[in-house]
């Protein structure tokens, strides 16, 4: 019988978790899903106790199974074909008729690996349940709902009939890991056609899950699950146990039922126990109403969103100047507060403080941009690197920085720890710049309303495959990113190659420029940095005997040469200070700024 008939004017009960109560159960060192293969009667009899309390759709014991657990591509075949079969000797052994639905968790992403990769390893998982007869598709427990739309589409195209349930786990506020609030994943699984059913499992217990549904609207003839856990996860002599106990987890799971739901069952926690108070709890009740949302009023009908001044500068098509200082090793906050003063009389558009590049560790970038602007009323822009905090860190980074007024921030993935480091010093790396991009496009989404926060990526313009780069960029344009800045730009290559990337893709692109302050400078950024091109041609405009006047004013020379090379091309110009000389740098900004009258000015290289 299909899942559609099934459901039709009655609620489906679902089973419980798998794992915590195969750990449980049988205090077994191996994982739930290792059972699979090595303890199948295991498995099999907890698929039994879940159907003799009255669950009538089980899943297949296959949450985590995926390249972390089995890292041979073959021990994932066996391990679903097998989770597959236990299923179905549990079903035939109760005599009762039983759906099997493939249970399918999300995949863990590294930085390193593509989205490519993760899909085609969903769709090899999806190819060995439908091999091996399965048409109930389960994705539970997931933070985004990228990945739904295609894999949802990918069953579908391998059989009209194939049914799909897509389930994401929330915390007790209504988010999931990924930022995105229950409202706005309601909206995007309505929308998305090859999706039978969605709902939520994991994150909350009942009693938040209930309070989260009953805020909400949902549209017409939909169809949607709630699986919540038993409560929340403590420690007990060691042992993790879930505090609800089966007839509290059934009275909070009725009031959901009175939400409209279709299908029940249960997440972390839950025991056939808590399945049999369910099924005590339904009998021959049938769905009731759910509160339908009315037809949704356009974004920009909804709020207002009110841009930055920065922002509303580039929109207008301003070119911008923004500066970077750097932020003190130590507690003297001295020369920031002087740059930071200096850089306001000057009418700069952004000052922007990094965050500890090259791994070095520095005062933070956010605090002090909430310093900066509390001193002089500046706007200033944080880096955000994906190196030093998890997501949890992330999330409150932003929000407090947007407290206290910060709206702009530069979203970068962040040096390495040096090797000197490693061991003792460990690299988050949680996201990369473009997922938490997207992060804070849902946080916008969700949060901020009318004040978004707005967010620029850094452009590494150097690489043989200038294609893959602009593909990049794309990507973190989707993202919503609103501008790049580019590494200091010195030579005639690096001109080429922002010019031709400004060709392929329709991004607003800040261009750095580095003042060299010395011969030396010169000679370190040539040989020290890896990825900038500071050529013969630059080290010769230098001598080692030079006065500091000298050199300085070689190196506005240089900055604004480059400057007008590039200025039909660029939106506006990124600054980095040289050993706090913000003087130096104001003068760089007046002179590039008397460019607009187009002089005659060449770069020789």
């Amino acid at each position: 019988m299909l899942l559609a008939d099934r459901i039709k004017g009655k609620i489906l009960l679902m089973d419980g978790a798998m794992g915590t109560y195969y750990a449980r159960k049988y205090s077994s060192a191996a994982e739930a899903e290792e059972a699979n293969l090595i303890f199948p009667e295991q498995i099999i009899e907890i698929h039994k106790e879940y159907i003799e309390a009255g669950a009538r759709m089980i899943r297949t014991n296959t949450f985590a199974v995926n390249h972390f657990l089995f890292p041979e591509r073959e021990t994932c075949r066996r391990a679903v074909e097998s989770a597959v079969s236990n299923a179905r000797k549990a079903v035939e052994d109760s005599g009762e008729d039983v759906l099997i639905a493939a249970s399918i968790g999300p995949i863990r992403q590294s930085a390193a690996e593509s989205d490519e990769q993760i899909l085609e390893e969903y769709q090899f998982l999806i190819d060995v349940f439908i091999e091996s007869g399965v048409q109930i598709f389960v994705f539970e427990t997931f933070s985004e709902p990228k990945w739904i739309q295609p894999l949802s589409a990918y069953c579908k195209e391998k059989c009209i009939y194939n049914c799909v349930i897509a389930q994401f786990s929330l915390n007790p506020m209504g988010y999931t890991q990924d930022g995105y609030g229950i409202g706005e994943v309601i909206r995007m699984m309505a929308k998305t056609e090859s999706v039978d059913v969605f709902g939520f499992n994991c994150g909350v217990g009942a009693l938040h899950l209930g309070k989260l549904l009953k805020r909400q609207t949902f549209p017409k003839n939909c169809t949607f699950s709630a699986l919540p856990n038993a409560g929340y996860q403590q420690e007990l002599r060691g042992k993790m146990r879930y505090k609800d106990e089966p007839e509290y987890y059934a009275e909070q799971m009725e009031k959901i039922l009175t939400l409209g739901a279709d299908i029940i069952g249960g997440c972390c926690g839950t025991t056939p126990e808590h399945i049999a108070a369910l099924e005590r709890l339904l009998k021959d009740r049938k769905p009731e109403k759910k509160k339908i949302a009315e037809a949704e009023e356009a974004k920009e009908d909804r709020f207002r969103m009110r841009p930055t001044a920065f922002i509303e500068k580039l929109n207008q098509g301003e070119k911008v100047f923004v500066v970077e200082l750097d932020a003190p090793f130590d507690a003297d906050i001295g020369k920031f507060s002087k740059g930071i003063c200096s850089l306001k009389e000057n009418d700069v558009d952004m000052i922007t403080v990094s965050d500890s590049p090259l791994a070095r560790s520095r005062a933070d970038a956010s605090l002090l941009a909430v310093y900066a602007k509390s001193l002089a009323d500046v706007p200033v822009m944080p880096h955000i690197a994906m190196r030093d905090r998890n997501l949890i860190g992330l999330r409150s980074e932003v929000l407090g920085a947007h407290v206290n007024g910060i709206r702009d921030f530069l979203v970068i993935t962040g040096d390495p720890v040096g090797k000197d480091n490693r061991g003792r010093i460990t690299g988050v790396f949680d996201m990369n710049s473009i997922r938490f991009m997207e992060y804070l496009k849902h946080m916008n989404e969700e949060i901020f309303g009318e004040w978004p926060v707005y967010y620029g990526g850094a452009l590494n313009y150097n690489g043989v495959n200038k294609n893959a780069i602009a593909e990049r960029m794309r990507k973190k344009l989707e993202a919503g990113c609103s501008y790049f800045l580019t590494q200091p730009i010195f030579s005639e290559e690096d001109i080429r190659r922002i010019r031709e990337l400004k060709e392929m893709v329709d991004a607003r692109i800040i261009c750095g420029l580095m003042p060299l302050v010395s011969y030396r400078n010169a000679v370190f950024m040539q040989h020290e940095m890896p990825g900038i091109h500071v050529g013969e041609p630059i080290i010769s405009r230098y001598r080692p005997d030079m006065t500091r006047e000298d050199a300085e004013e070689t190196a506005v020379s240089l900055c604004v040469e480059i400057a007008e090379e590039l200025y039909d091309t660029a939106d506006g110009f990124y600054l980095m200070t040289p050993f706090h000389r913000v003087g130096l740098v104001n003068r760089i900004i007046q002179a590039v700024r008397e460019l607009g009258g187009g002089t005659d000015i060449r770069l020789d290289f």
